[in-house]
C-alpha cells in the first residue's frame, strides 16, 4: 500500500504544471561495525494561483548488532486553498508506519480544516492549522488535529524550523520535528535534525543530514 501511495503522488508531481515548485531531499547514513542507520526526508511544494500542494516523507531504518531496531515511515500530503493573505483551508492525508509499534504498525489520517499565518517577517514564519479528521489504526475514530509550524532565518545561509503536530484519539499522537540547516550553495545544505514522537511509546531520533534542492 505504501508504494502505491508514493507512486500516485509522484505521478501527480510529474504531470502538474505549477507556477512555482520546490523539491528537497535529505539523506543520512551511518555505518559503525555491525550498526547501520539510514534516514531520508523528501519535501515537494507546488504553488499555482490560490492552491498550494505539500508533500512530505521521512524514513528511518536502524540496525544494531545485526538486529533491526527501527523501521519508520511517515508521509503527508496537504492541499491548501488561500482565502485571504493570512488564512486558508486545508485537506490532509497522512500515513504513519512503525514496524515495532506494539498495538498496530499502521495509522492513516484523512481530514480537512483551517490554517492561519500568524507571523510573516523577513526572519520569522509562523503558522497554525486545526482540522477534523478520520483516523484508522486498530480502530476507526474521529479526531482533532493541531499543527504549529515555525521557522527562523538567522542569516541568508542559516535557518531553524520546528513543526509540532498533535492528534487526539484513544492513543494520543504527538510528533515534533526540528531541523537546523546551513546552506552551502543554492542547491546543497547540511544540518542536524531531531524528531520526537509519542504514540503508545515515545521515540527520539537525532539525524545528521545532507540536503539537495532539485528545483
Amino acid at each position: 500500500m505504501i508504494k502505491y501511495l508514493l507512486l500516485t503522488c509522484m505521478l501527480f508531481i510529474s504531470v502538474c504544471n505549477p507556477v512555482y515548485a520546490s523539491t528537497t531531499a535529505n539523506l543520512g547514513l551511518t555505518l559503525v561495525d555491525s550498526d547501520a542507520t539510514f534516514n531520508g526526508k523528501f519535501k515537494h511544494n507546488i504553488e499555482k494561483g490560490k492552491w498550494q500542494s505539500n508533500y512530505e516523507a521521512a524514513y528511518v531504518f536502524k540496525k544494531s548488532d545485526g538486529v533491526e531496531k527501527t523501521n519508520d515511515l511517515y508521509f503527508q500530503f496537504k492541499e491548501n486553498y488561500e482565502l485571504t493573505d493570512k488564512s486558508y483551508v486545508i485537506g490532509v492525508a497522512q500515513l504513519d508506519y512503525d514496524k515495532f509499534r506494539t498495538a498496530y504498525d499502521m495509522r492513516t489520517v484523512v481530514g480537512a480544516g483551517y490554517g492561519y499565518k500568524i507571523l510573516r517577517t523577513d526572519n520569522w514564519k509562523v503558522s497554525n492549522e486545526v482540522s477534523l479528521a478520520f483516523l484508522k489504526s486498530d480502530s476507526n475514530e474521529l479526531i482533532i488535529r493541531n499543527s504549529l509550524w515555525a521557522s527562523y532565518k538567522f542569516s541568508d545561509n542559516l535557518s531553524l524550523s520546528n513543526k509540532l503536530l498533535y492528534e487526539s484519539g484513544n492513543d494520543m499522537y504527538l510528533r515534533n520535528s526540528t531541523d537546523l540547516m546551513y546552506k552551502l550553495t543554492d542547491k546543497v545544505s547540511i544540518g542536524v535534525g531531531n524528531t520526537y514522537t509519542d504514540n503508545i511509546e515515545t521515540r527520539n531520533i537525532f539525524t545528521i543530514n545532507l540536503a539537495i534542492k532539485f528545483k
